[in-house]
């Protein structure tokens, strides 16, 4: 916007109004005055010059007052625009030049200077008159020198030819007084015309002022949100309509520099002075006003008010929303957890059955039907592992063991375990060769590839898959192309849900449970690896890990020490507390195969009493997490070592996935295994407790 710096005042309006000066009403005065002044020489005159000659020259300048006070009348009756002043300037220095004309024919007709009394009056009254248009002409010089210089040259000639010494004297001065108005002319004029300027900027300015001040108000007036200005005494200085239409007052209109807080106490409820960059404001309504302040230079302050409500019905709807999605995730959660404990039981208890029976009826005709057996309670077990896993992750007692990790031998062992299914499944599996070196957890970037891999060879059929890394700057990117038949691109966040499968509607469990790419998805938010999927259908997909690249060779973890086959428990001395009496015929008939002293309970009070009337201390206790009556088997081992006055390995097994019981038996100490619990893997640790 333009500011009055910027405006360029024309000459032609200045021009003008200089011109304007010239036709005021006291100019009529000044001619009147000349009109007097001109019969007062002519009475000083009377006695010593031609009658004739003095009324003649009287008429001539009386005529010329009369033109002159016409001329001024007719302009000032019909004012003409700046374009045409000029011509009414040009007019007035003819007007003034006639008129000087007129007054110079005083000395040459009437001046002698052997008459003190002629001399006299008419060098001062022409002299008088002279310096007086200096002022009267100072904003149209032109005017004044057609007017002065005839007047004063008639003059000084007159009185260098006729006046002797005294009138070359005389002569002299009135050359000298007239270069000395003409000075003074040039510097009035010069103040006029900055004066001038300034005026015309000033009113440029004010209407400039003006039209931003309306302009403002138009704006604030127009504007979605209430405005208030106030001082820094906190008084209002500007305000809009729509302030006071959000806080209902708008049937009153407040005073100027009345106080902000005065007018907020007329809302309902009372809204006492705001405080605070942003404050919430809800009515007795229910609309709700979000009152943003801030400071100005000067301590003032501008406050803005914008009603919020549909934007806070939002946000509870989005809230209310988000509490009913995760009290349904919990009943998932609950329900998971819950639906899993029962299973595991029963399954625990197959598993052990079976191992028993296996190491009894074991033989080359009933070896085919024992490993078909063993196939489906592995597939049962995988599949509840799979559930346990997410659990654990949901429940944050996994923690990452980041550490340097070689791609190399990674790729090597995945490309030998999966070949096998990839010619199942009728595809060929191809993984490039990598040397890069990484940092991640070893164990769960296996996990993740595995479950990538399986994916792609299961939903590919007579296809192609590939496991390639590039390197991407400071990151290693481990793809896994398949030729399947691709993702909608409106599922591609579906599949990383829990049990989200793609062409299985009749939950094949061959295709497993859905829970993989949700497994990925979790253990790549916890290393903080970045994990991407893209597809087409028809053609195929490419899941893609990102994760930081490592310069350090990685460590060697050691392998461990193999277990010596034959009886390595027997005699040792078990006391396993369980409330489930299946589990309890099914763990006492292994151990026993295993050589194992055991001992059984279904609650602590029947441990207490077995542990005091045994002869000797069991070795090891067993113990299941949850009891009959929602007891705590942890409470329960802690129990059992009071009783026995020292301290004995503890093995926990339980078959709870809740996320706060996980987090509870993680936080025991005591190792934990989970049912259904493999023979191999229970004997294993067993040894281990023991110190075999």
């Amino acid at each position: 916007m333009m500011t009055f710096l910027d405006h360029r005042i024309p000459h032609a309006d200045i021009q003008a109004e200089h011109i304007r000066t010239l036709f005021r009403p006291t100019f009529i005065t000044i001619i009147i005055a000349h009109a007097i002044t001109g019969a007062f020489l002519v009475f000083v005159l009377w006695d010593t010059a031609p009658h004739d000659s003095l009324l003649v020259w009287l008429a001539a300048l009386y005529s010329m007052v009369i033109v002159r006070v016409f001329f001024i009348r007719a302009y000032r009756q019909h004012p003409p625009s700046p374009e045409a002043a000029p011509r009414w300037g040009v007019l007035t220095a003819v007007l003034t030049g006639l008129f000087g004309m007129i007054w110079c024919g005083a000395p040459i007709l009437f001046l002698d200077p052997a008459q003190p009394a002629s001399l006299i009056a008419i060098t001062l009254i022409l002299i008088g008159i002279c310096a007086g248009g200096t002022a009267a002409f100072a904003s149209y010089p032109w005017a004044y020198i057609t007017f002065a210089v005839p007047i004063l040259t008639s003059l000084t000639a007159v009185l260098w030819l006729r006046g002797g010494k005294v009138g070359i004297a005389l002569a002299i001065l009135i050359v000298l007084n007239l270069v000395i108005n003409l000075i003074y002319l040039s510097n009035v004029h010069r103040v006029l015309n900055e004066s001038l300027r300034l005026r015309f900027e000033n009113i440029a300015l004010r209407g400039e002022t003006e039209e931003k001040s309306a302009l403002l108000e138009t704006t604030l007036q127009n504007m979605q949100q209430g405005i208030s200005l106030v001082d820094q005494d906190g008084r209002l200085r500007m305000w809009n309509q729509h302030f006071l239409d959000l806080l209902g007052l708008g049937h009153r209109q407040p005073d100027d520099h009345q106080p902000l807080d005065t007018v907020l106490q007329a809302a309902d409820p009372p809204l006492s002075g705001a405080s605070g960059r942003r404050i919430e404001y809800r009515r007795a309504n229910g609309i709700v006003i979000e009152i943003l302040q801030n400071a100005m230079p000067d301590g003032g302050r501008v406050l803005t008010y914008t009603d919020i409500s549909d934007r806070k019905r939002r946000e509870e709807a989005l809230e209310a929303a988000r509490q009913v999605a995760e009290q349904a995730n919990t009943a998932k959660t609950r329900f998971l957890a819950t639906a899993s404990h029962d299973l595991r039981q029963p399954i625990h208890a197959l598993g052990l059955f079976f191992a028993v029976l296996a190491e009894r009826v074991r033989n080359a005709e009933t070896g085919p039907l024992i490993k078909q057996i063993e196939d489906s309670i592995g597939a049962i077990d995988n599949m509840l592992n799979a559930l346990l896993d997410v659990s654990k992750l949901d429940a944050g007692v996994v923690q990452p063991k980041v550490g340097t990790v070689a791609v190399a031998g990674l790729f090597q062992r995945l490309e030998t375990e999966y070949q096998s299914l990839a010619q199942e499944t009728g595809n060929r599996l191809r993984v490039r060769p990598c040397q890069a070196l990484v940092q991640s957890d070893a164990a769960m970037l296996e996990r993740m590839l595995r479950n990538l891999i399986s994916n792609a060879l299961r939903y590919t059929s007579k296809g192609c898959v590939l496991v390639v890394a590039r390197h991407r700057g400071a990151k290693l990117r481990i793809e896994v192309y398949d030729t399947g038949s691709g993702i909608p691109a409106n599922q591609l966040d579906d599949i990383f849900q829990e049990f989200y499968q793609l062409g299985n509607p009749e939950r094949d469990r061959r295709q497993g449970l859905g829970l993989g790419l949700a497994i990925v998805k979790r253990v790549a938010a916890l290393l903080g690896h970045d994990i991407t999927v893209r597809s087409r259908l028809g053609h195929g997909s490419c899941f893609a890990i990102s994760l930081p690249l490592a310069r350090k060779s990685p460590q060697q973890a050691p392998l461990p020490a193999p277990t010596p086959p034959g009886l390595e428990l027997k005699d040792r001395r078990v006391l396993v507390l369980d409330d489930d009496s299946a589990i309890l015929a099914a763990m006492e008939g292994l151990l026993k195969c295993w050589g194992c002293q055991v001992s059984t309970a279904t609650s602590l009070e029947e441990a207490r009493v077995k542990i005091v009337a045994s002869a000797t201390a069991p070795e090891l206790l067993i113990v299941d997490y949850r009891l009959r009556g929602q007891a705590s088997g942890l409470n329960a081992a802690a129990a059992l070592q009071a009783v026995l006055d020292h301290r004995v390995p503890v093995l926990v097994i339980t078959a709870d996935t809740a996320p706060d019981r996980l987090r509870e038996a993680q936080a025991s100490g005591y190792p934990l295994l989970h049912k259904p619990v493999q023979p191999a893997k229970l004997r294993s640790i067993m040894r281990h407790l023991i110190g075999l």
